[in-house]
């Protein structure tokens, strides 16, 4: 019988996945803008054997109301593709996977950035495909609301094939 082996990923949030986590005295406040922090993560994940390192990613802010999102972090950070690209250069194993959303992309487009991440980390590039469940996601790309559920997964399927195709 063969050995069970656990997985292991770090989901990287500037400032933790508490909400109000950068309000803590000792929180790096400006860590969503901060390579030199994201770079600290990589490498201790890495050399903790850790399997991957994830970021996600959604195309809007994440609440509609001001007096609520400027209580939070979460509104500034980098793109994740672009800031996987820089930590492909400074690890050396550890797979680097982010979010693209299948609603809001297009496939040529995201399939050379994915393409772009795998080439530059030898390899190491994951994609978490996901459609859009946001309204305010929608609104950014002049929506009004979002398409409905079957039609955004089937939108998904279409999309993962055309991407695969074009790798």
């Amino acid at each position: 019988m063969s050995a069970r082996q656990m997985k292991l990923g770090l989901f990287l949030w500037a400032t933790g996945h508490h909400i109000a986590a950068w309000r803590h005295p000792d929180a790096h406040v400006t860590a969503g803008i901060d390579i030199d922090h994201y770079i600290k993560l990589a490498r201790t994940a890495e050399a903790a054997k850790f399997d991957m390192i994830f970021c996600e990613d959604a195309a809007g802010l994440r609440e509609a109301n001001i007096n609520i999102a400027s209580q939070t972090s979460r509104s500034i950070g980098f793109e994740p593709i672009s800031l996987l690209s820089a930590l492909a250069a400074q690890t050396e194993r550890i797979g680097l996977v982010s979010t693209a959303s299948t609603s809001y992309n297009e496939p040529y487009g995201l399939a050379r950035a994915f393409a772009s991440l795998d080439n530059l980390s030898s390899g190491r590039a994951g994609w978490n495909l996901v459609t859009s469940a946001s309204p305010i996601e929608a609104a950014n790309f002049g929506s009004t609301g979002l398409r409905p559920h079957a039609d955004r997964y089937e939108r998904a399927r279409e999309f993962a094939t055309v991407i695969t195709s074009l790798w």
